[in-house]
């Protein structure tokens, strides 16, 4: 393929998707008849691998490439380094040289949607948003329908002129090609697997990014457009009996007791709601024409310190909490960030070994204290706790997904973690000096994003030694960096 072919159909699909384009020119660029790539060294594996599949690269280490400053397969493949620095790596190859068999349109949305400068925060295309509740809401048309086994059938009405349509979403990170949907008589059809969640989507027409306008969900997608919003539910609500009500709202501690917001639907024997609800412990009444009732289907009720009772429903796993001893105590009390620090709600079960309550928690990181006959403890079996020694605050993993890991100084007094994942708090998360490895270690579950952190040695704030990703910070001492990569949504 001759230069100006190349050229041709680079602009040509640059010219059909400039609004993507407007993302990707950070990265790519044609100048003076040389192709530059520009690499930030906060770019993830994900990220890198999407460049390497655009850019038709051989597959490398964002990090050796910053800290050895050698190409390896690059330089075999023709690339040059034109300069580095702390954060930035520039690539240079003659134009005339580039291979005549690559097809380099087919991935360049992909790559441009995951790349931008606000990539990993909530609200950004491909970001998993993770959520307490979500009920979907569509206008003349339900254009997606939930189907047994974890199914759910998008479907696009009208657009019969169409030649290919695609589904792009968070769900397939945003595939170009993964997802064709089926052309039938009313529109185009695809089903796809997916857990209970909040998803973003678009339709992808001959080309054209389309949103999905039965829809009433949307969000900015941070590109001067929208992404439709879908809820794969996993709970239903059903009021038996009351046919003669004129409206009856589900109200609970997931949606802070909205009184207003969730109105159920009616159907032949009473009122229903599907719902999207995380996993965890929550509690619940119906408002009938006003009213505030408990649910008669569901014996499980709980106190919630005020003299009330509400419903109670639960998702997920449970965890147990457990402070051994204490057996002349009258009454201990389970309270944390989980429950607002409410000190009457929680009350733990005597048992042969001292005190347990179970409770079900979403996948996080928990301060918890426990209440003995009034007096407030730190858990005295678990070693990771939040805070410095005047006001500490025991932590619970659930389902830990990383381990912050400090080899160096075993002979340190003490060393904490912070960052922005608890809001830089000071001193932040106490580590536990493993003496058997001989590091200080700090498990904790992590969203998918980009984190800032510094460890704290005895005082001393300082850049992670066994981490070569940093970037610079107002105060001109750096911050370590962490990414943690995106789920990919089964498809």
């Amino acid at each position: 393929m001759a230069q100006r072919s190349i050229l041709r159909l680079i602009s040509f699909f640059l010219i059909g998707i400039s609004s993507v384009y407007g993302q990707s020119k950070e990265i790519f660029s044609i100048e003076n008849d040389m192709m530059v790539i520009k690499l930030q060294r906060s770019y993830s594996k994900v990220q890198t691998e999407s460049i390497c599949g655009l850019y038709s690269l051989p597959s490398f280490s964002i990090d050796s490439l910053f800290s050895q400053k050698k190409l390896g397969k690059l330089a075999t493949e023709g690339w040059k380094l034109r300069s580095v620095d702390a954060n930035l790596c520039v690539l240079e190859r003659p134009l005339k040289d580039m291979d005549n068999t690559k097809e380099w349109s087919k991935s360049a949305v992909l790559v441009a949607l995951g790349i931008n400068s606000t990539f990993g925060k909530e609200g950004t295309p491909g970001y998993p948003t993770e959520v307490v509740y979500g009920r979907n809401k569509f206008g003349q048309k339900v254009t997606v329908r939930q189907r047994v086994a974890g199914y759910a059938l998008f479907w696009l009405p009208d657009n019969k002129n169409a030649k290919k349509v695609y589904l792009s979403g968070n769900f397939n990170d945003w595939s170009l090609y993964g997802n064709p949907m089926q052309r039938t008589d009313s529109g185009w059809v695809l089903q796809v697997k997916l857990d209970p969640g909040k998803y973003f989507y678009k339709f992808i027409v001959d080309g054209n990014w389309t949103e999905d306008r039965y829809n009433s969900l949307k969000e900015e997608d941070g590109h001067d457009g929208y992404n439709s919003t879908y809820y794969q539910t996993n709970f239903t609500f059903n009021l038996k009996g009351n046919k003669d009500a004129r409206k009856v709202v589900i109200a609970g501690s997931f949606n802070n007791w909205d009184e207003n917001e969730l109105k159920m639907l009616p159907t032949p024997d009473g009122w229903i709601a599907n719902l999207f609800l995380q996993d965890g412990l929550h509690t619940y009444k119906f408002i009938v024409d006003g009213n505030w009732i408990n649910d008669p289907a569901n014996k499980r009720v709980r106190a919630d310190g005020e003299g009330n009772f509400n419903s109670v429903v639960g998702t997920g796993d449970t965890v147990s909490f457990s402070l051994k001893k204490y057996k002349d105590a009258h009454q201990v009390i389970l309270s944390g960030n989980f429950n607002n620090w409410r000190t009457a709600e929680l009350a733990m079960e005597k048992t042969s070994n001292g005190w347990n309550i179970d409770y079900m928690l979403p996948p996080g990181n928990y301060e918890y204290k426990f209440i003995v006959d009034g007096n407030w403890i730190t858990d005295p079996y678990n070693p990771f706790v939040v805070g410095g020694s005047d006001q500490q605050n025991s932590l619970r993993v659930v389902k830990p997904n990383y381990i912050f890991k400090m080899k160096k100084y075993p002979n340190a007094k003490e060393v904490f973690v912070s960052g922005t994942f608890n809001n830089w708090a000071s001193p932040g998360y106490k580590m536990y000096f493993q003496k058997e490895k001989g590091e200080w270690v700090f498990p904790v579950h992590l969203k998918p994003g980009k984190y800032l952190y510094k460890f704290v040695v005895d005082g001393k704030w300082m850049i992670d030694p066994g981490n070569s990703s940093w970037e610079e910070n107002e105060y001109d001492t750096g911050n370590s960096v962490l990414w943690m990569e995106s789920k990919a949504m089964p498809k």
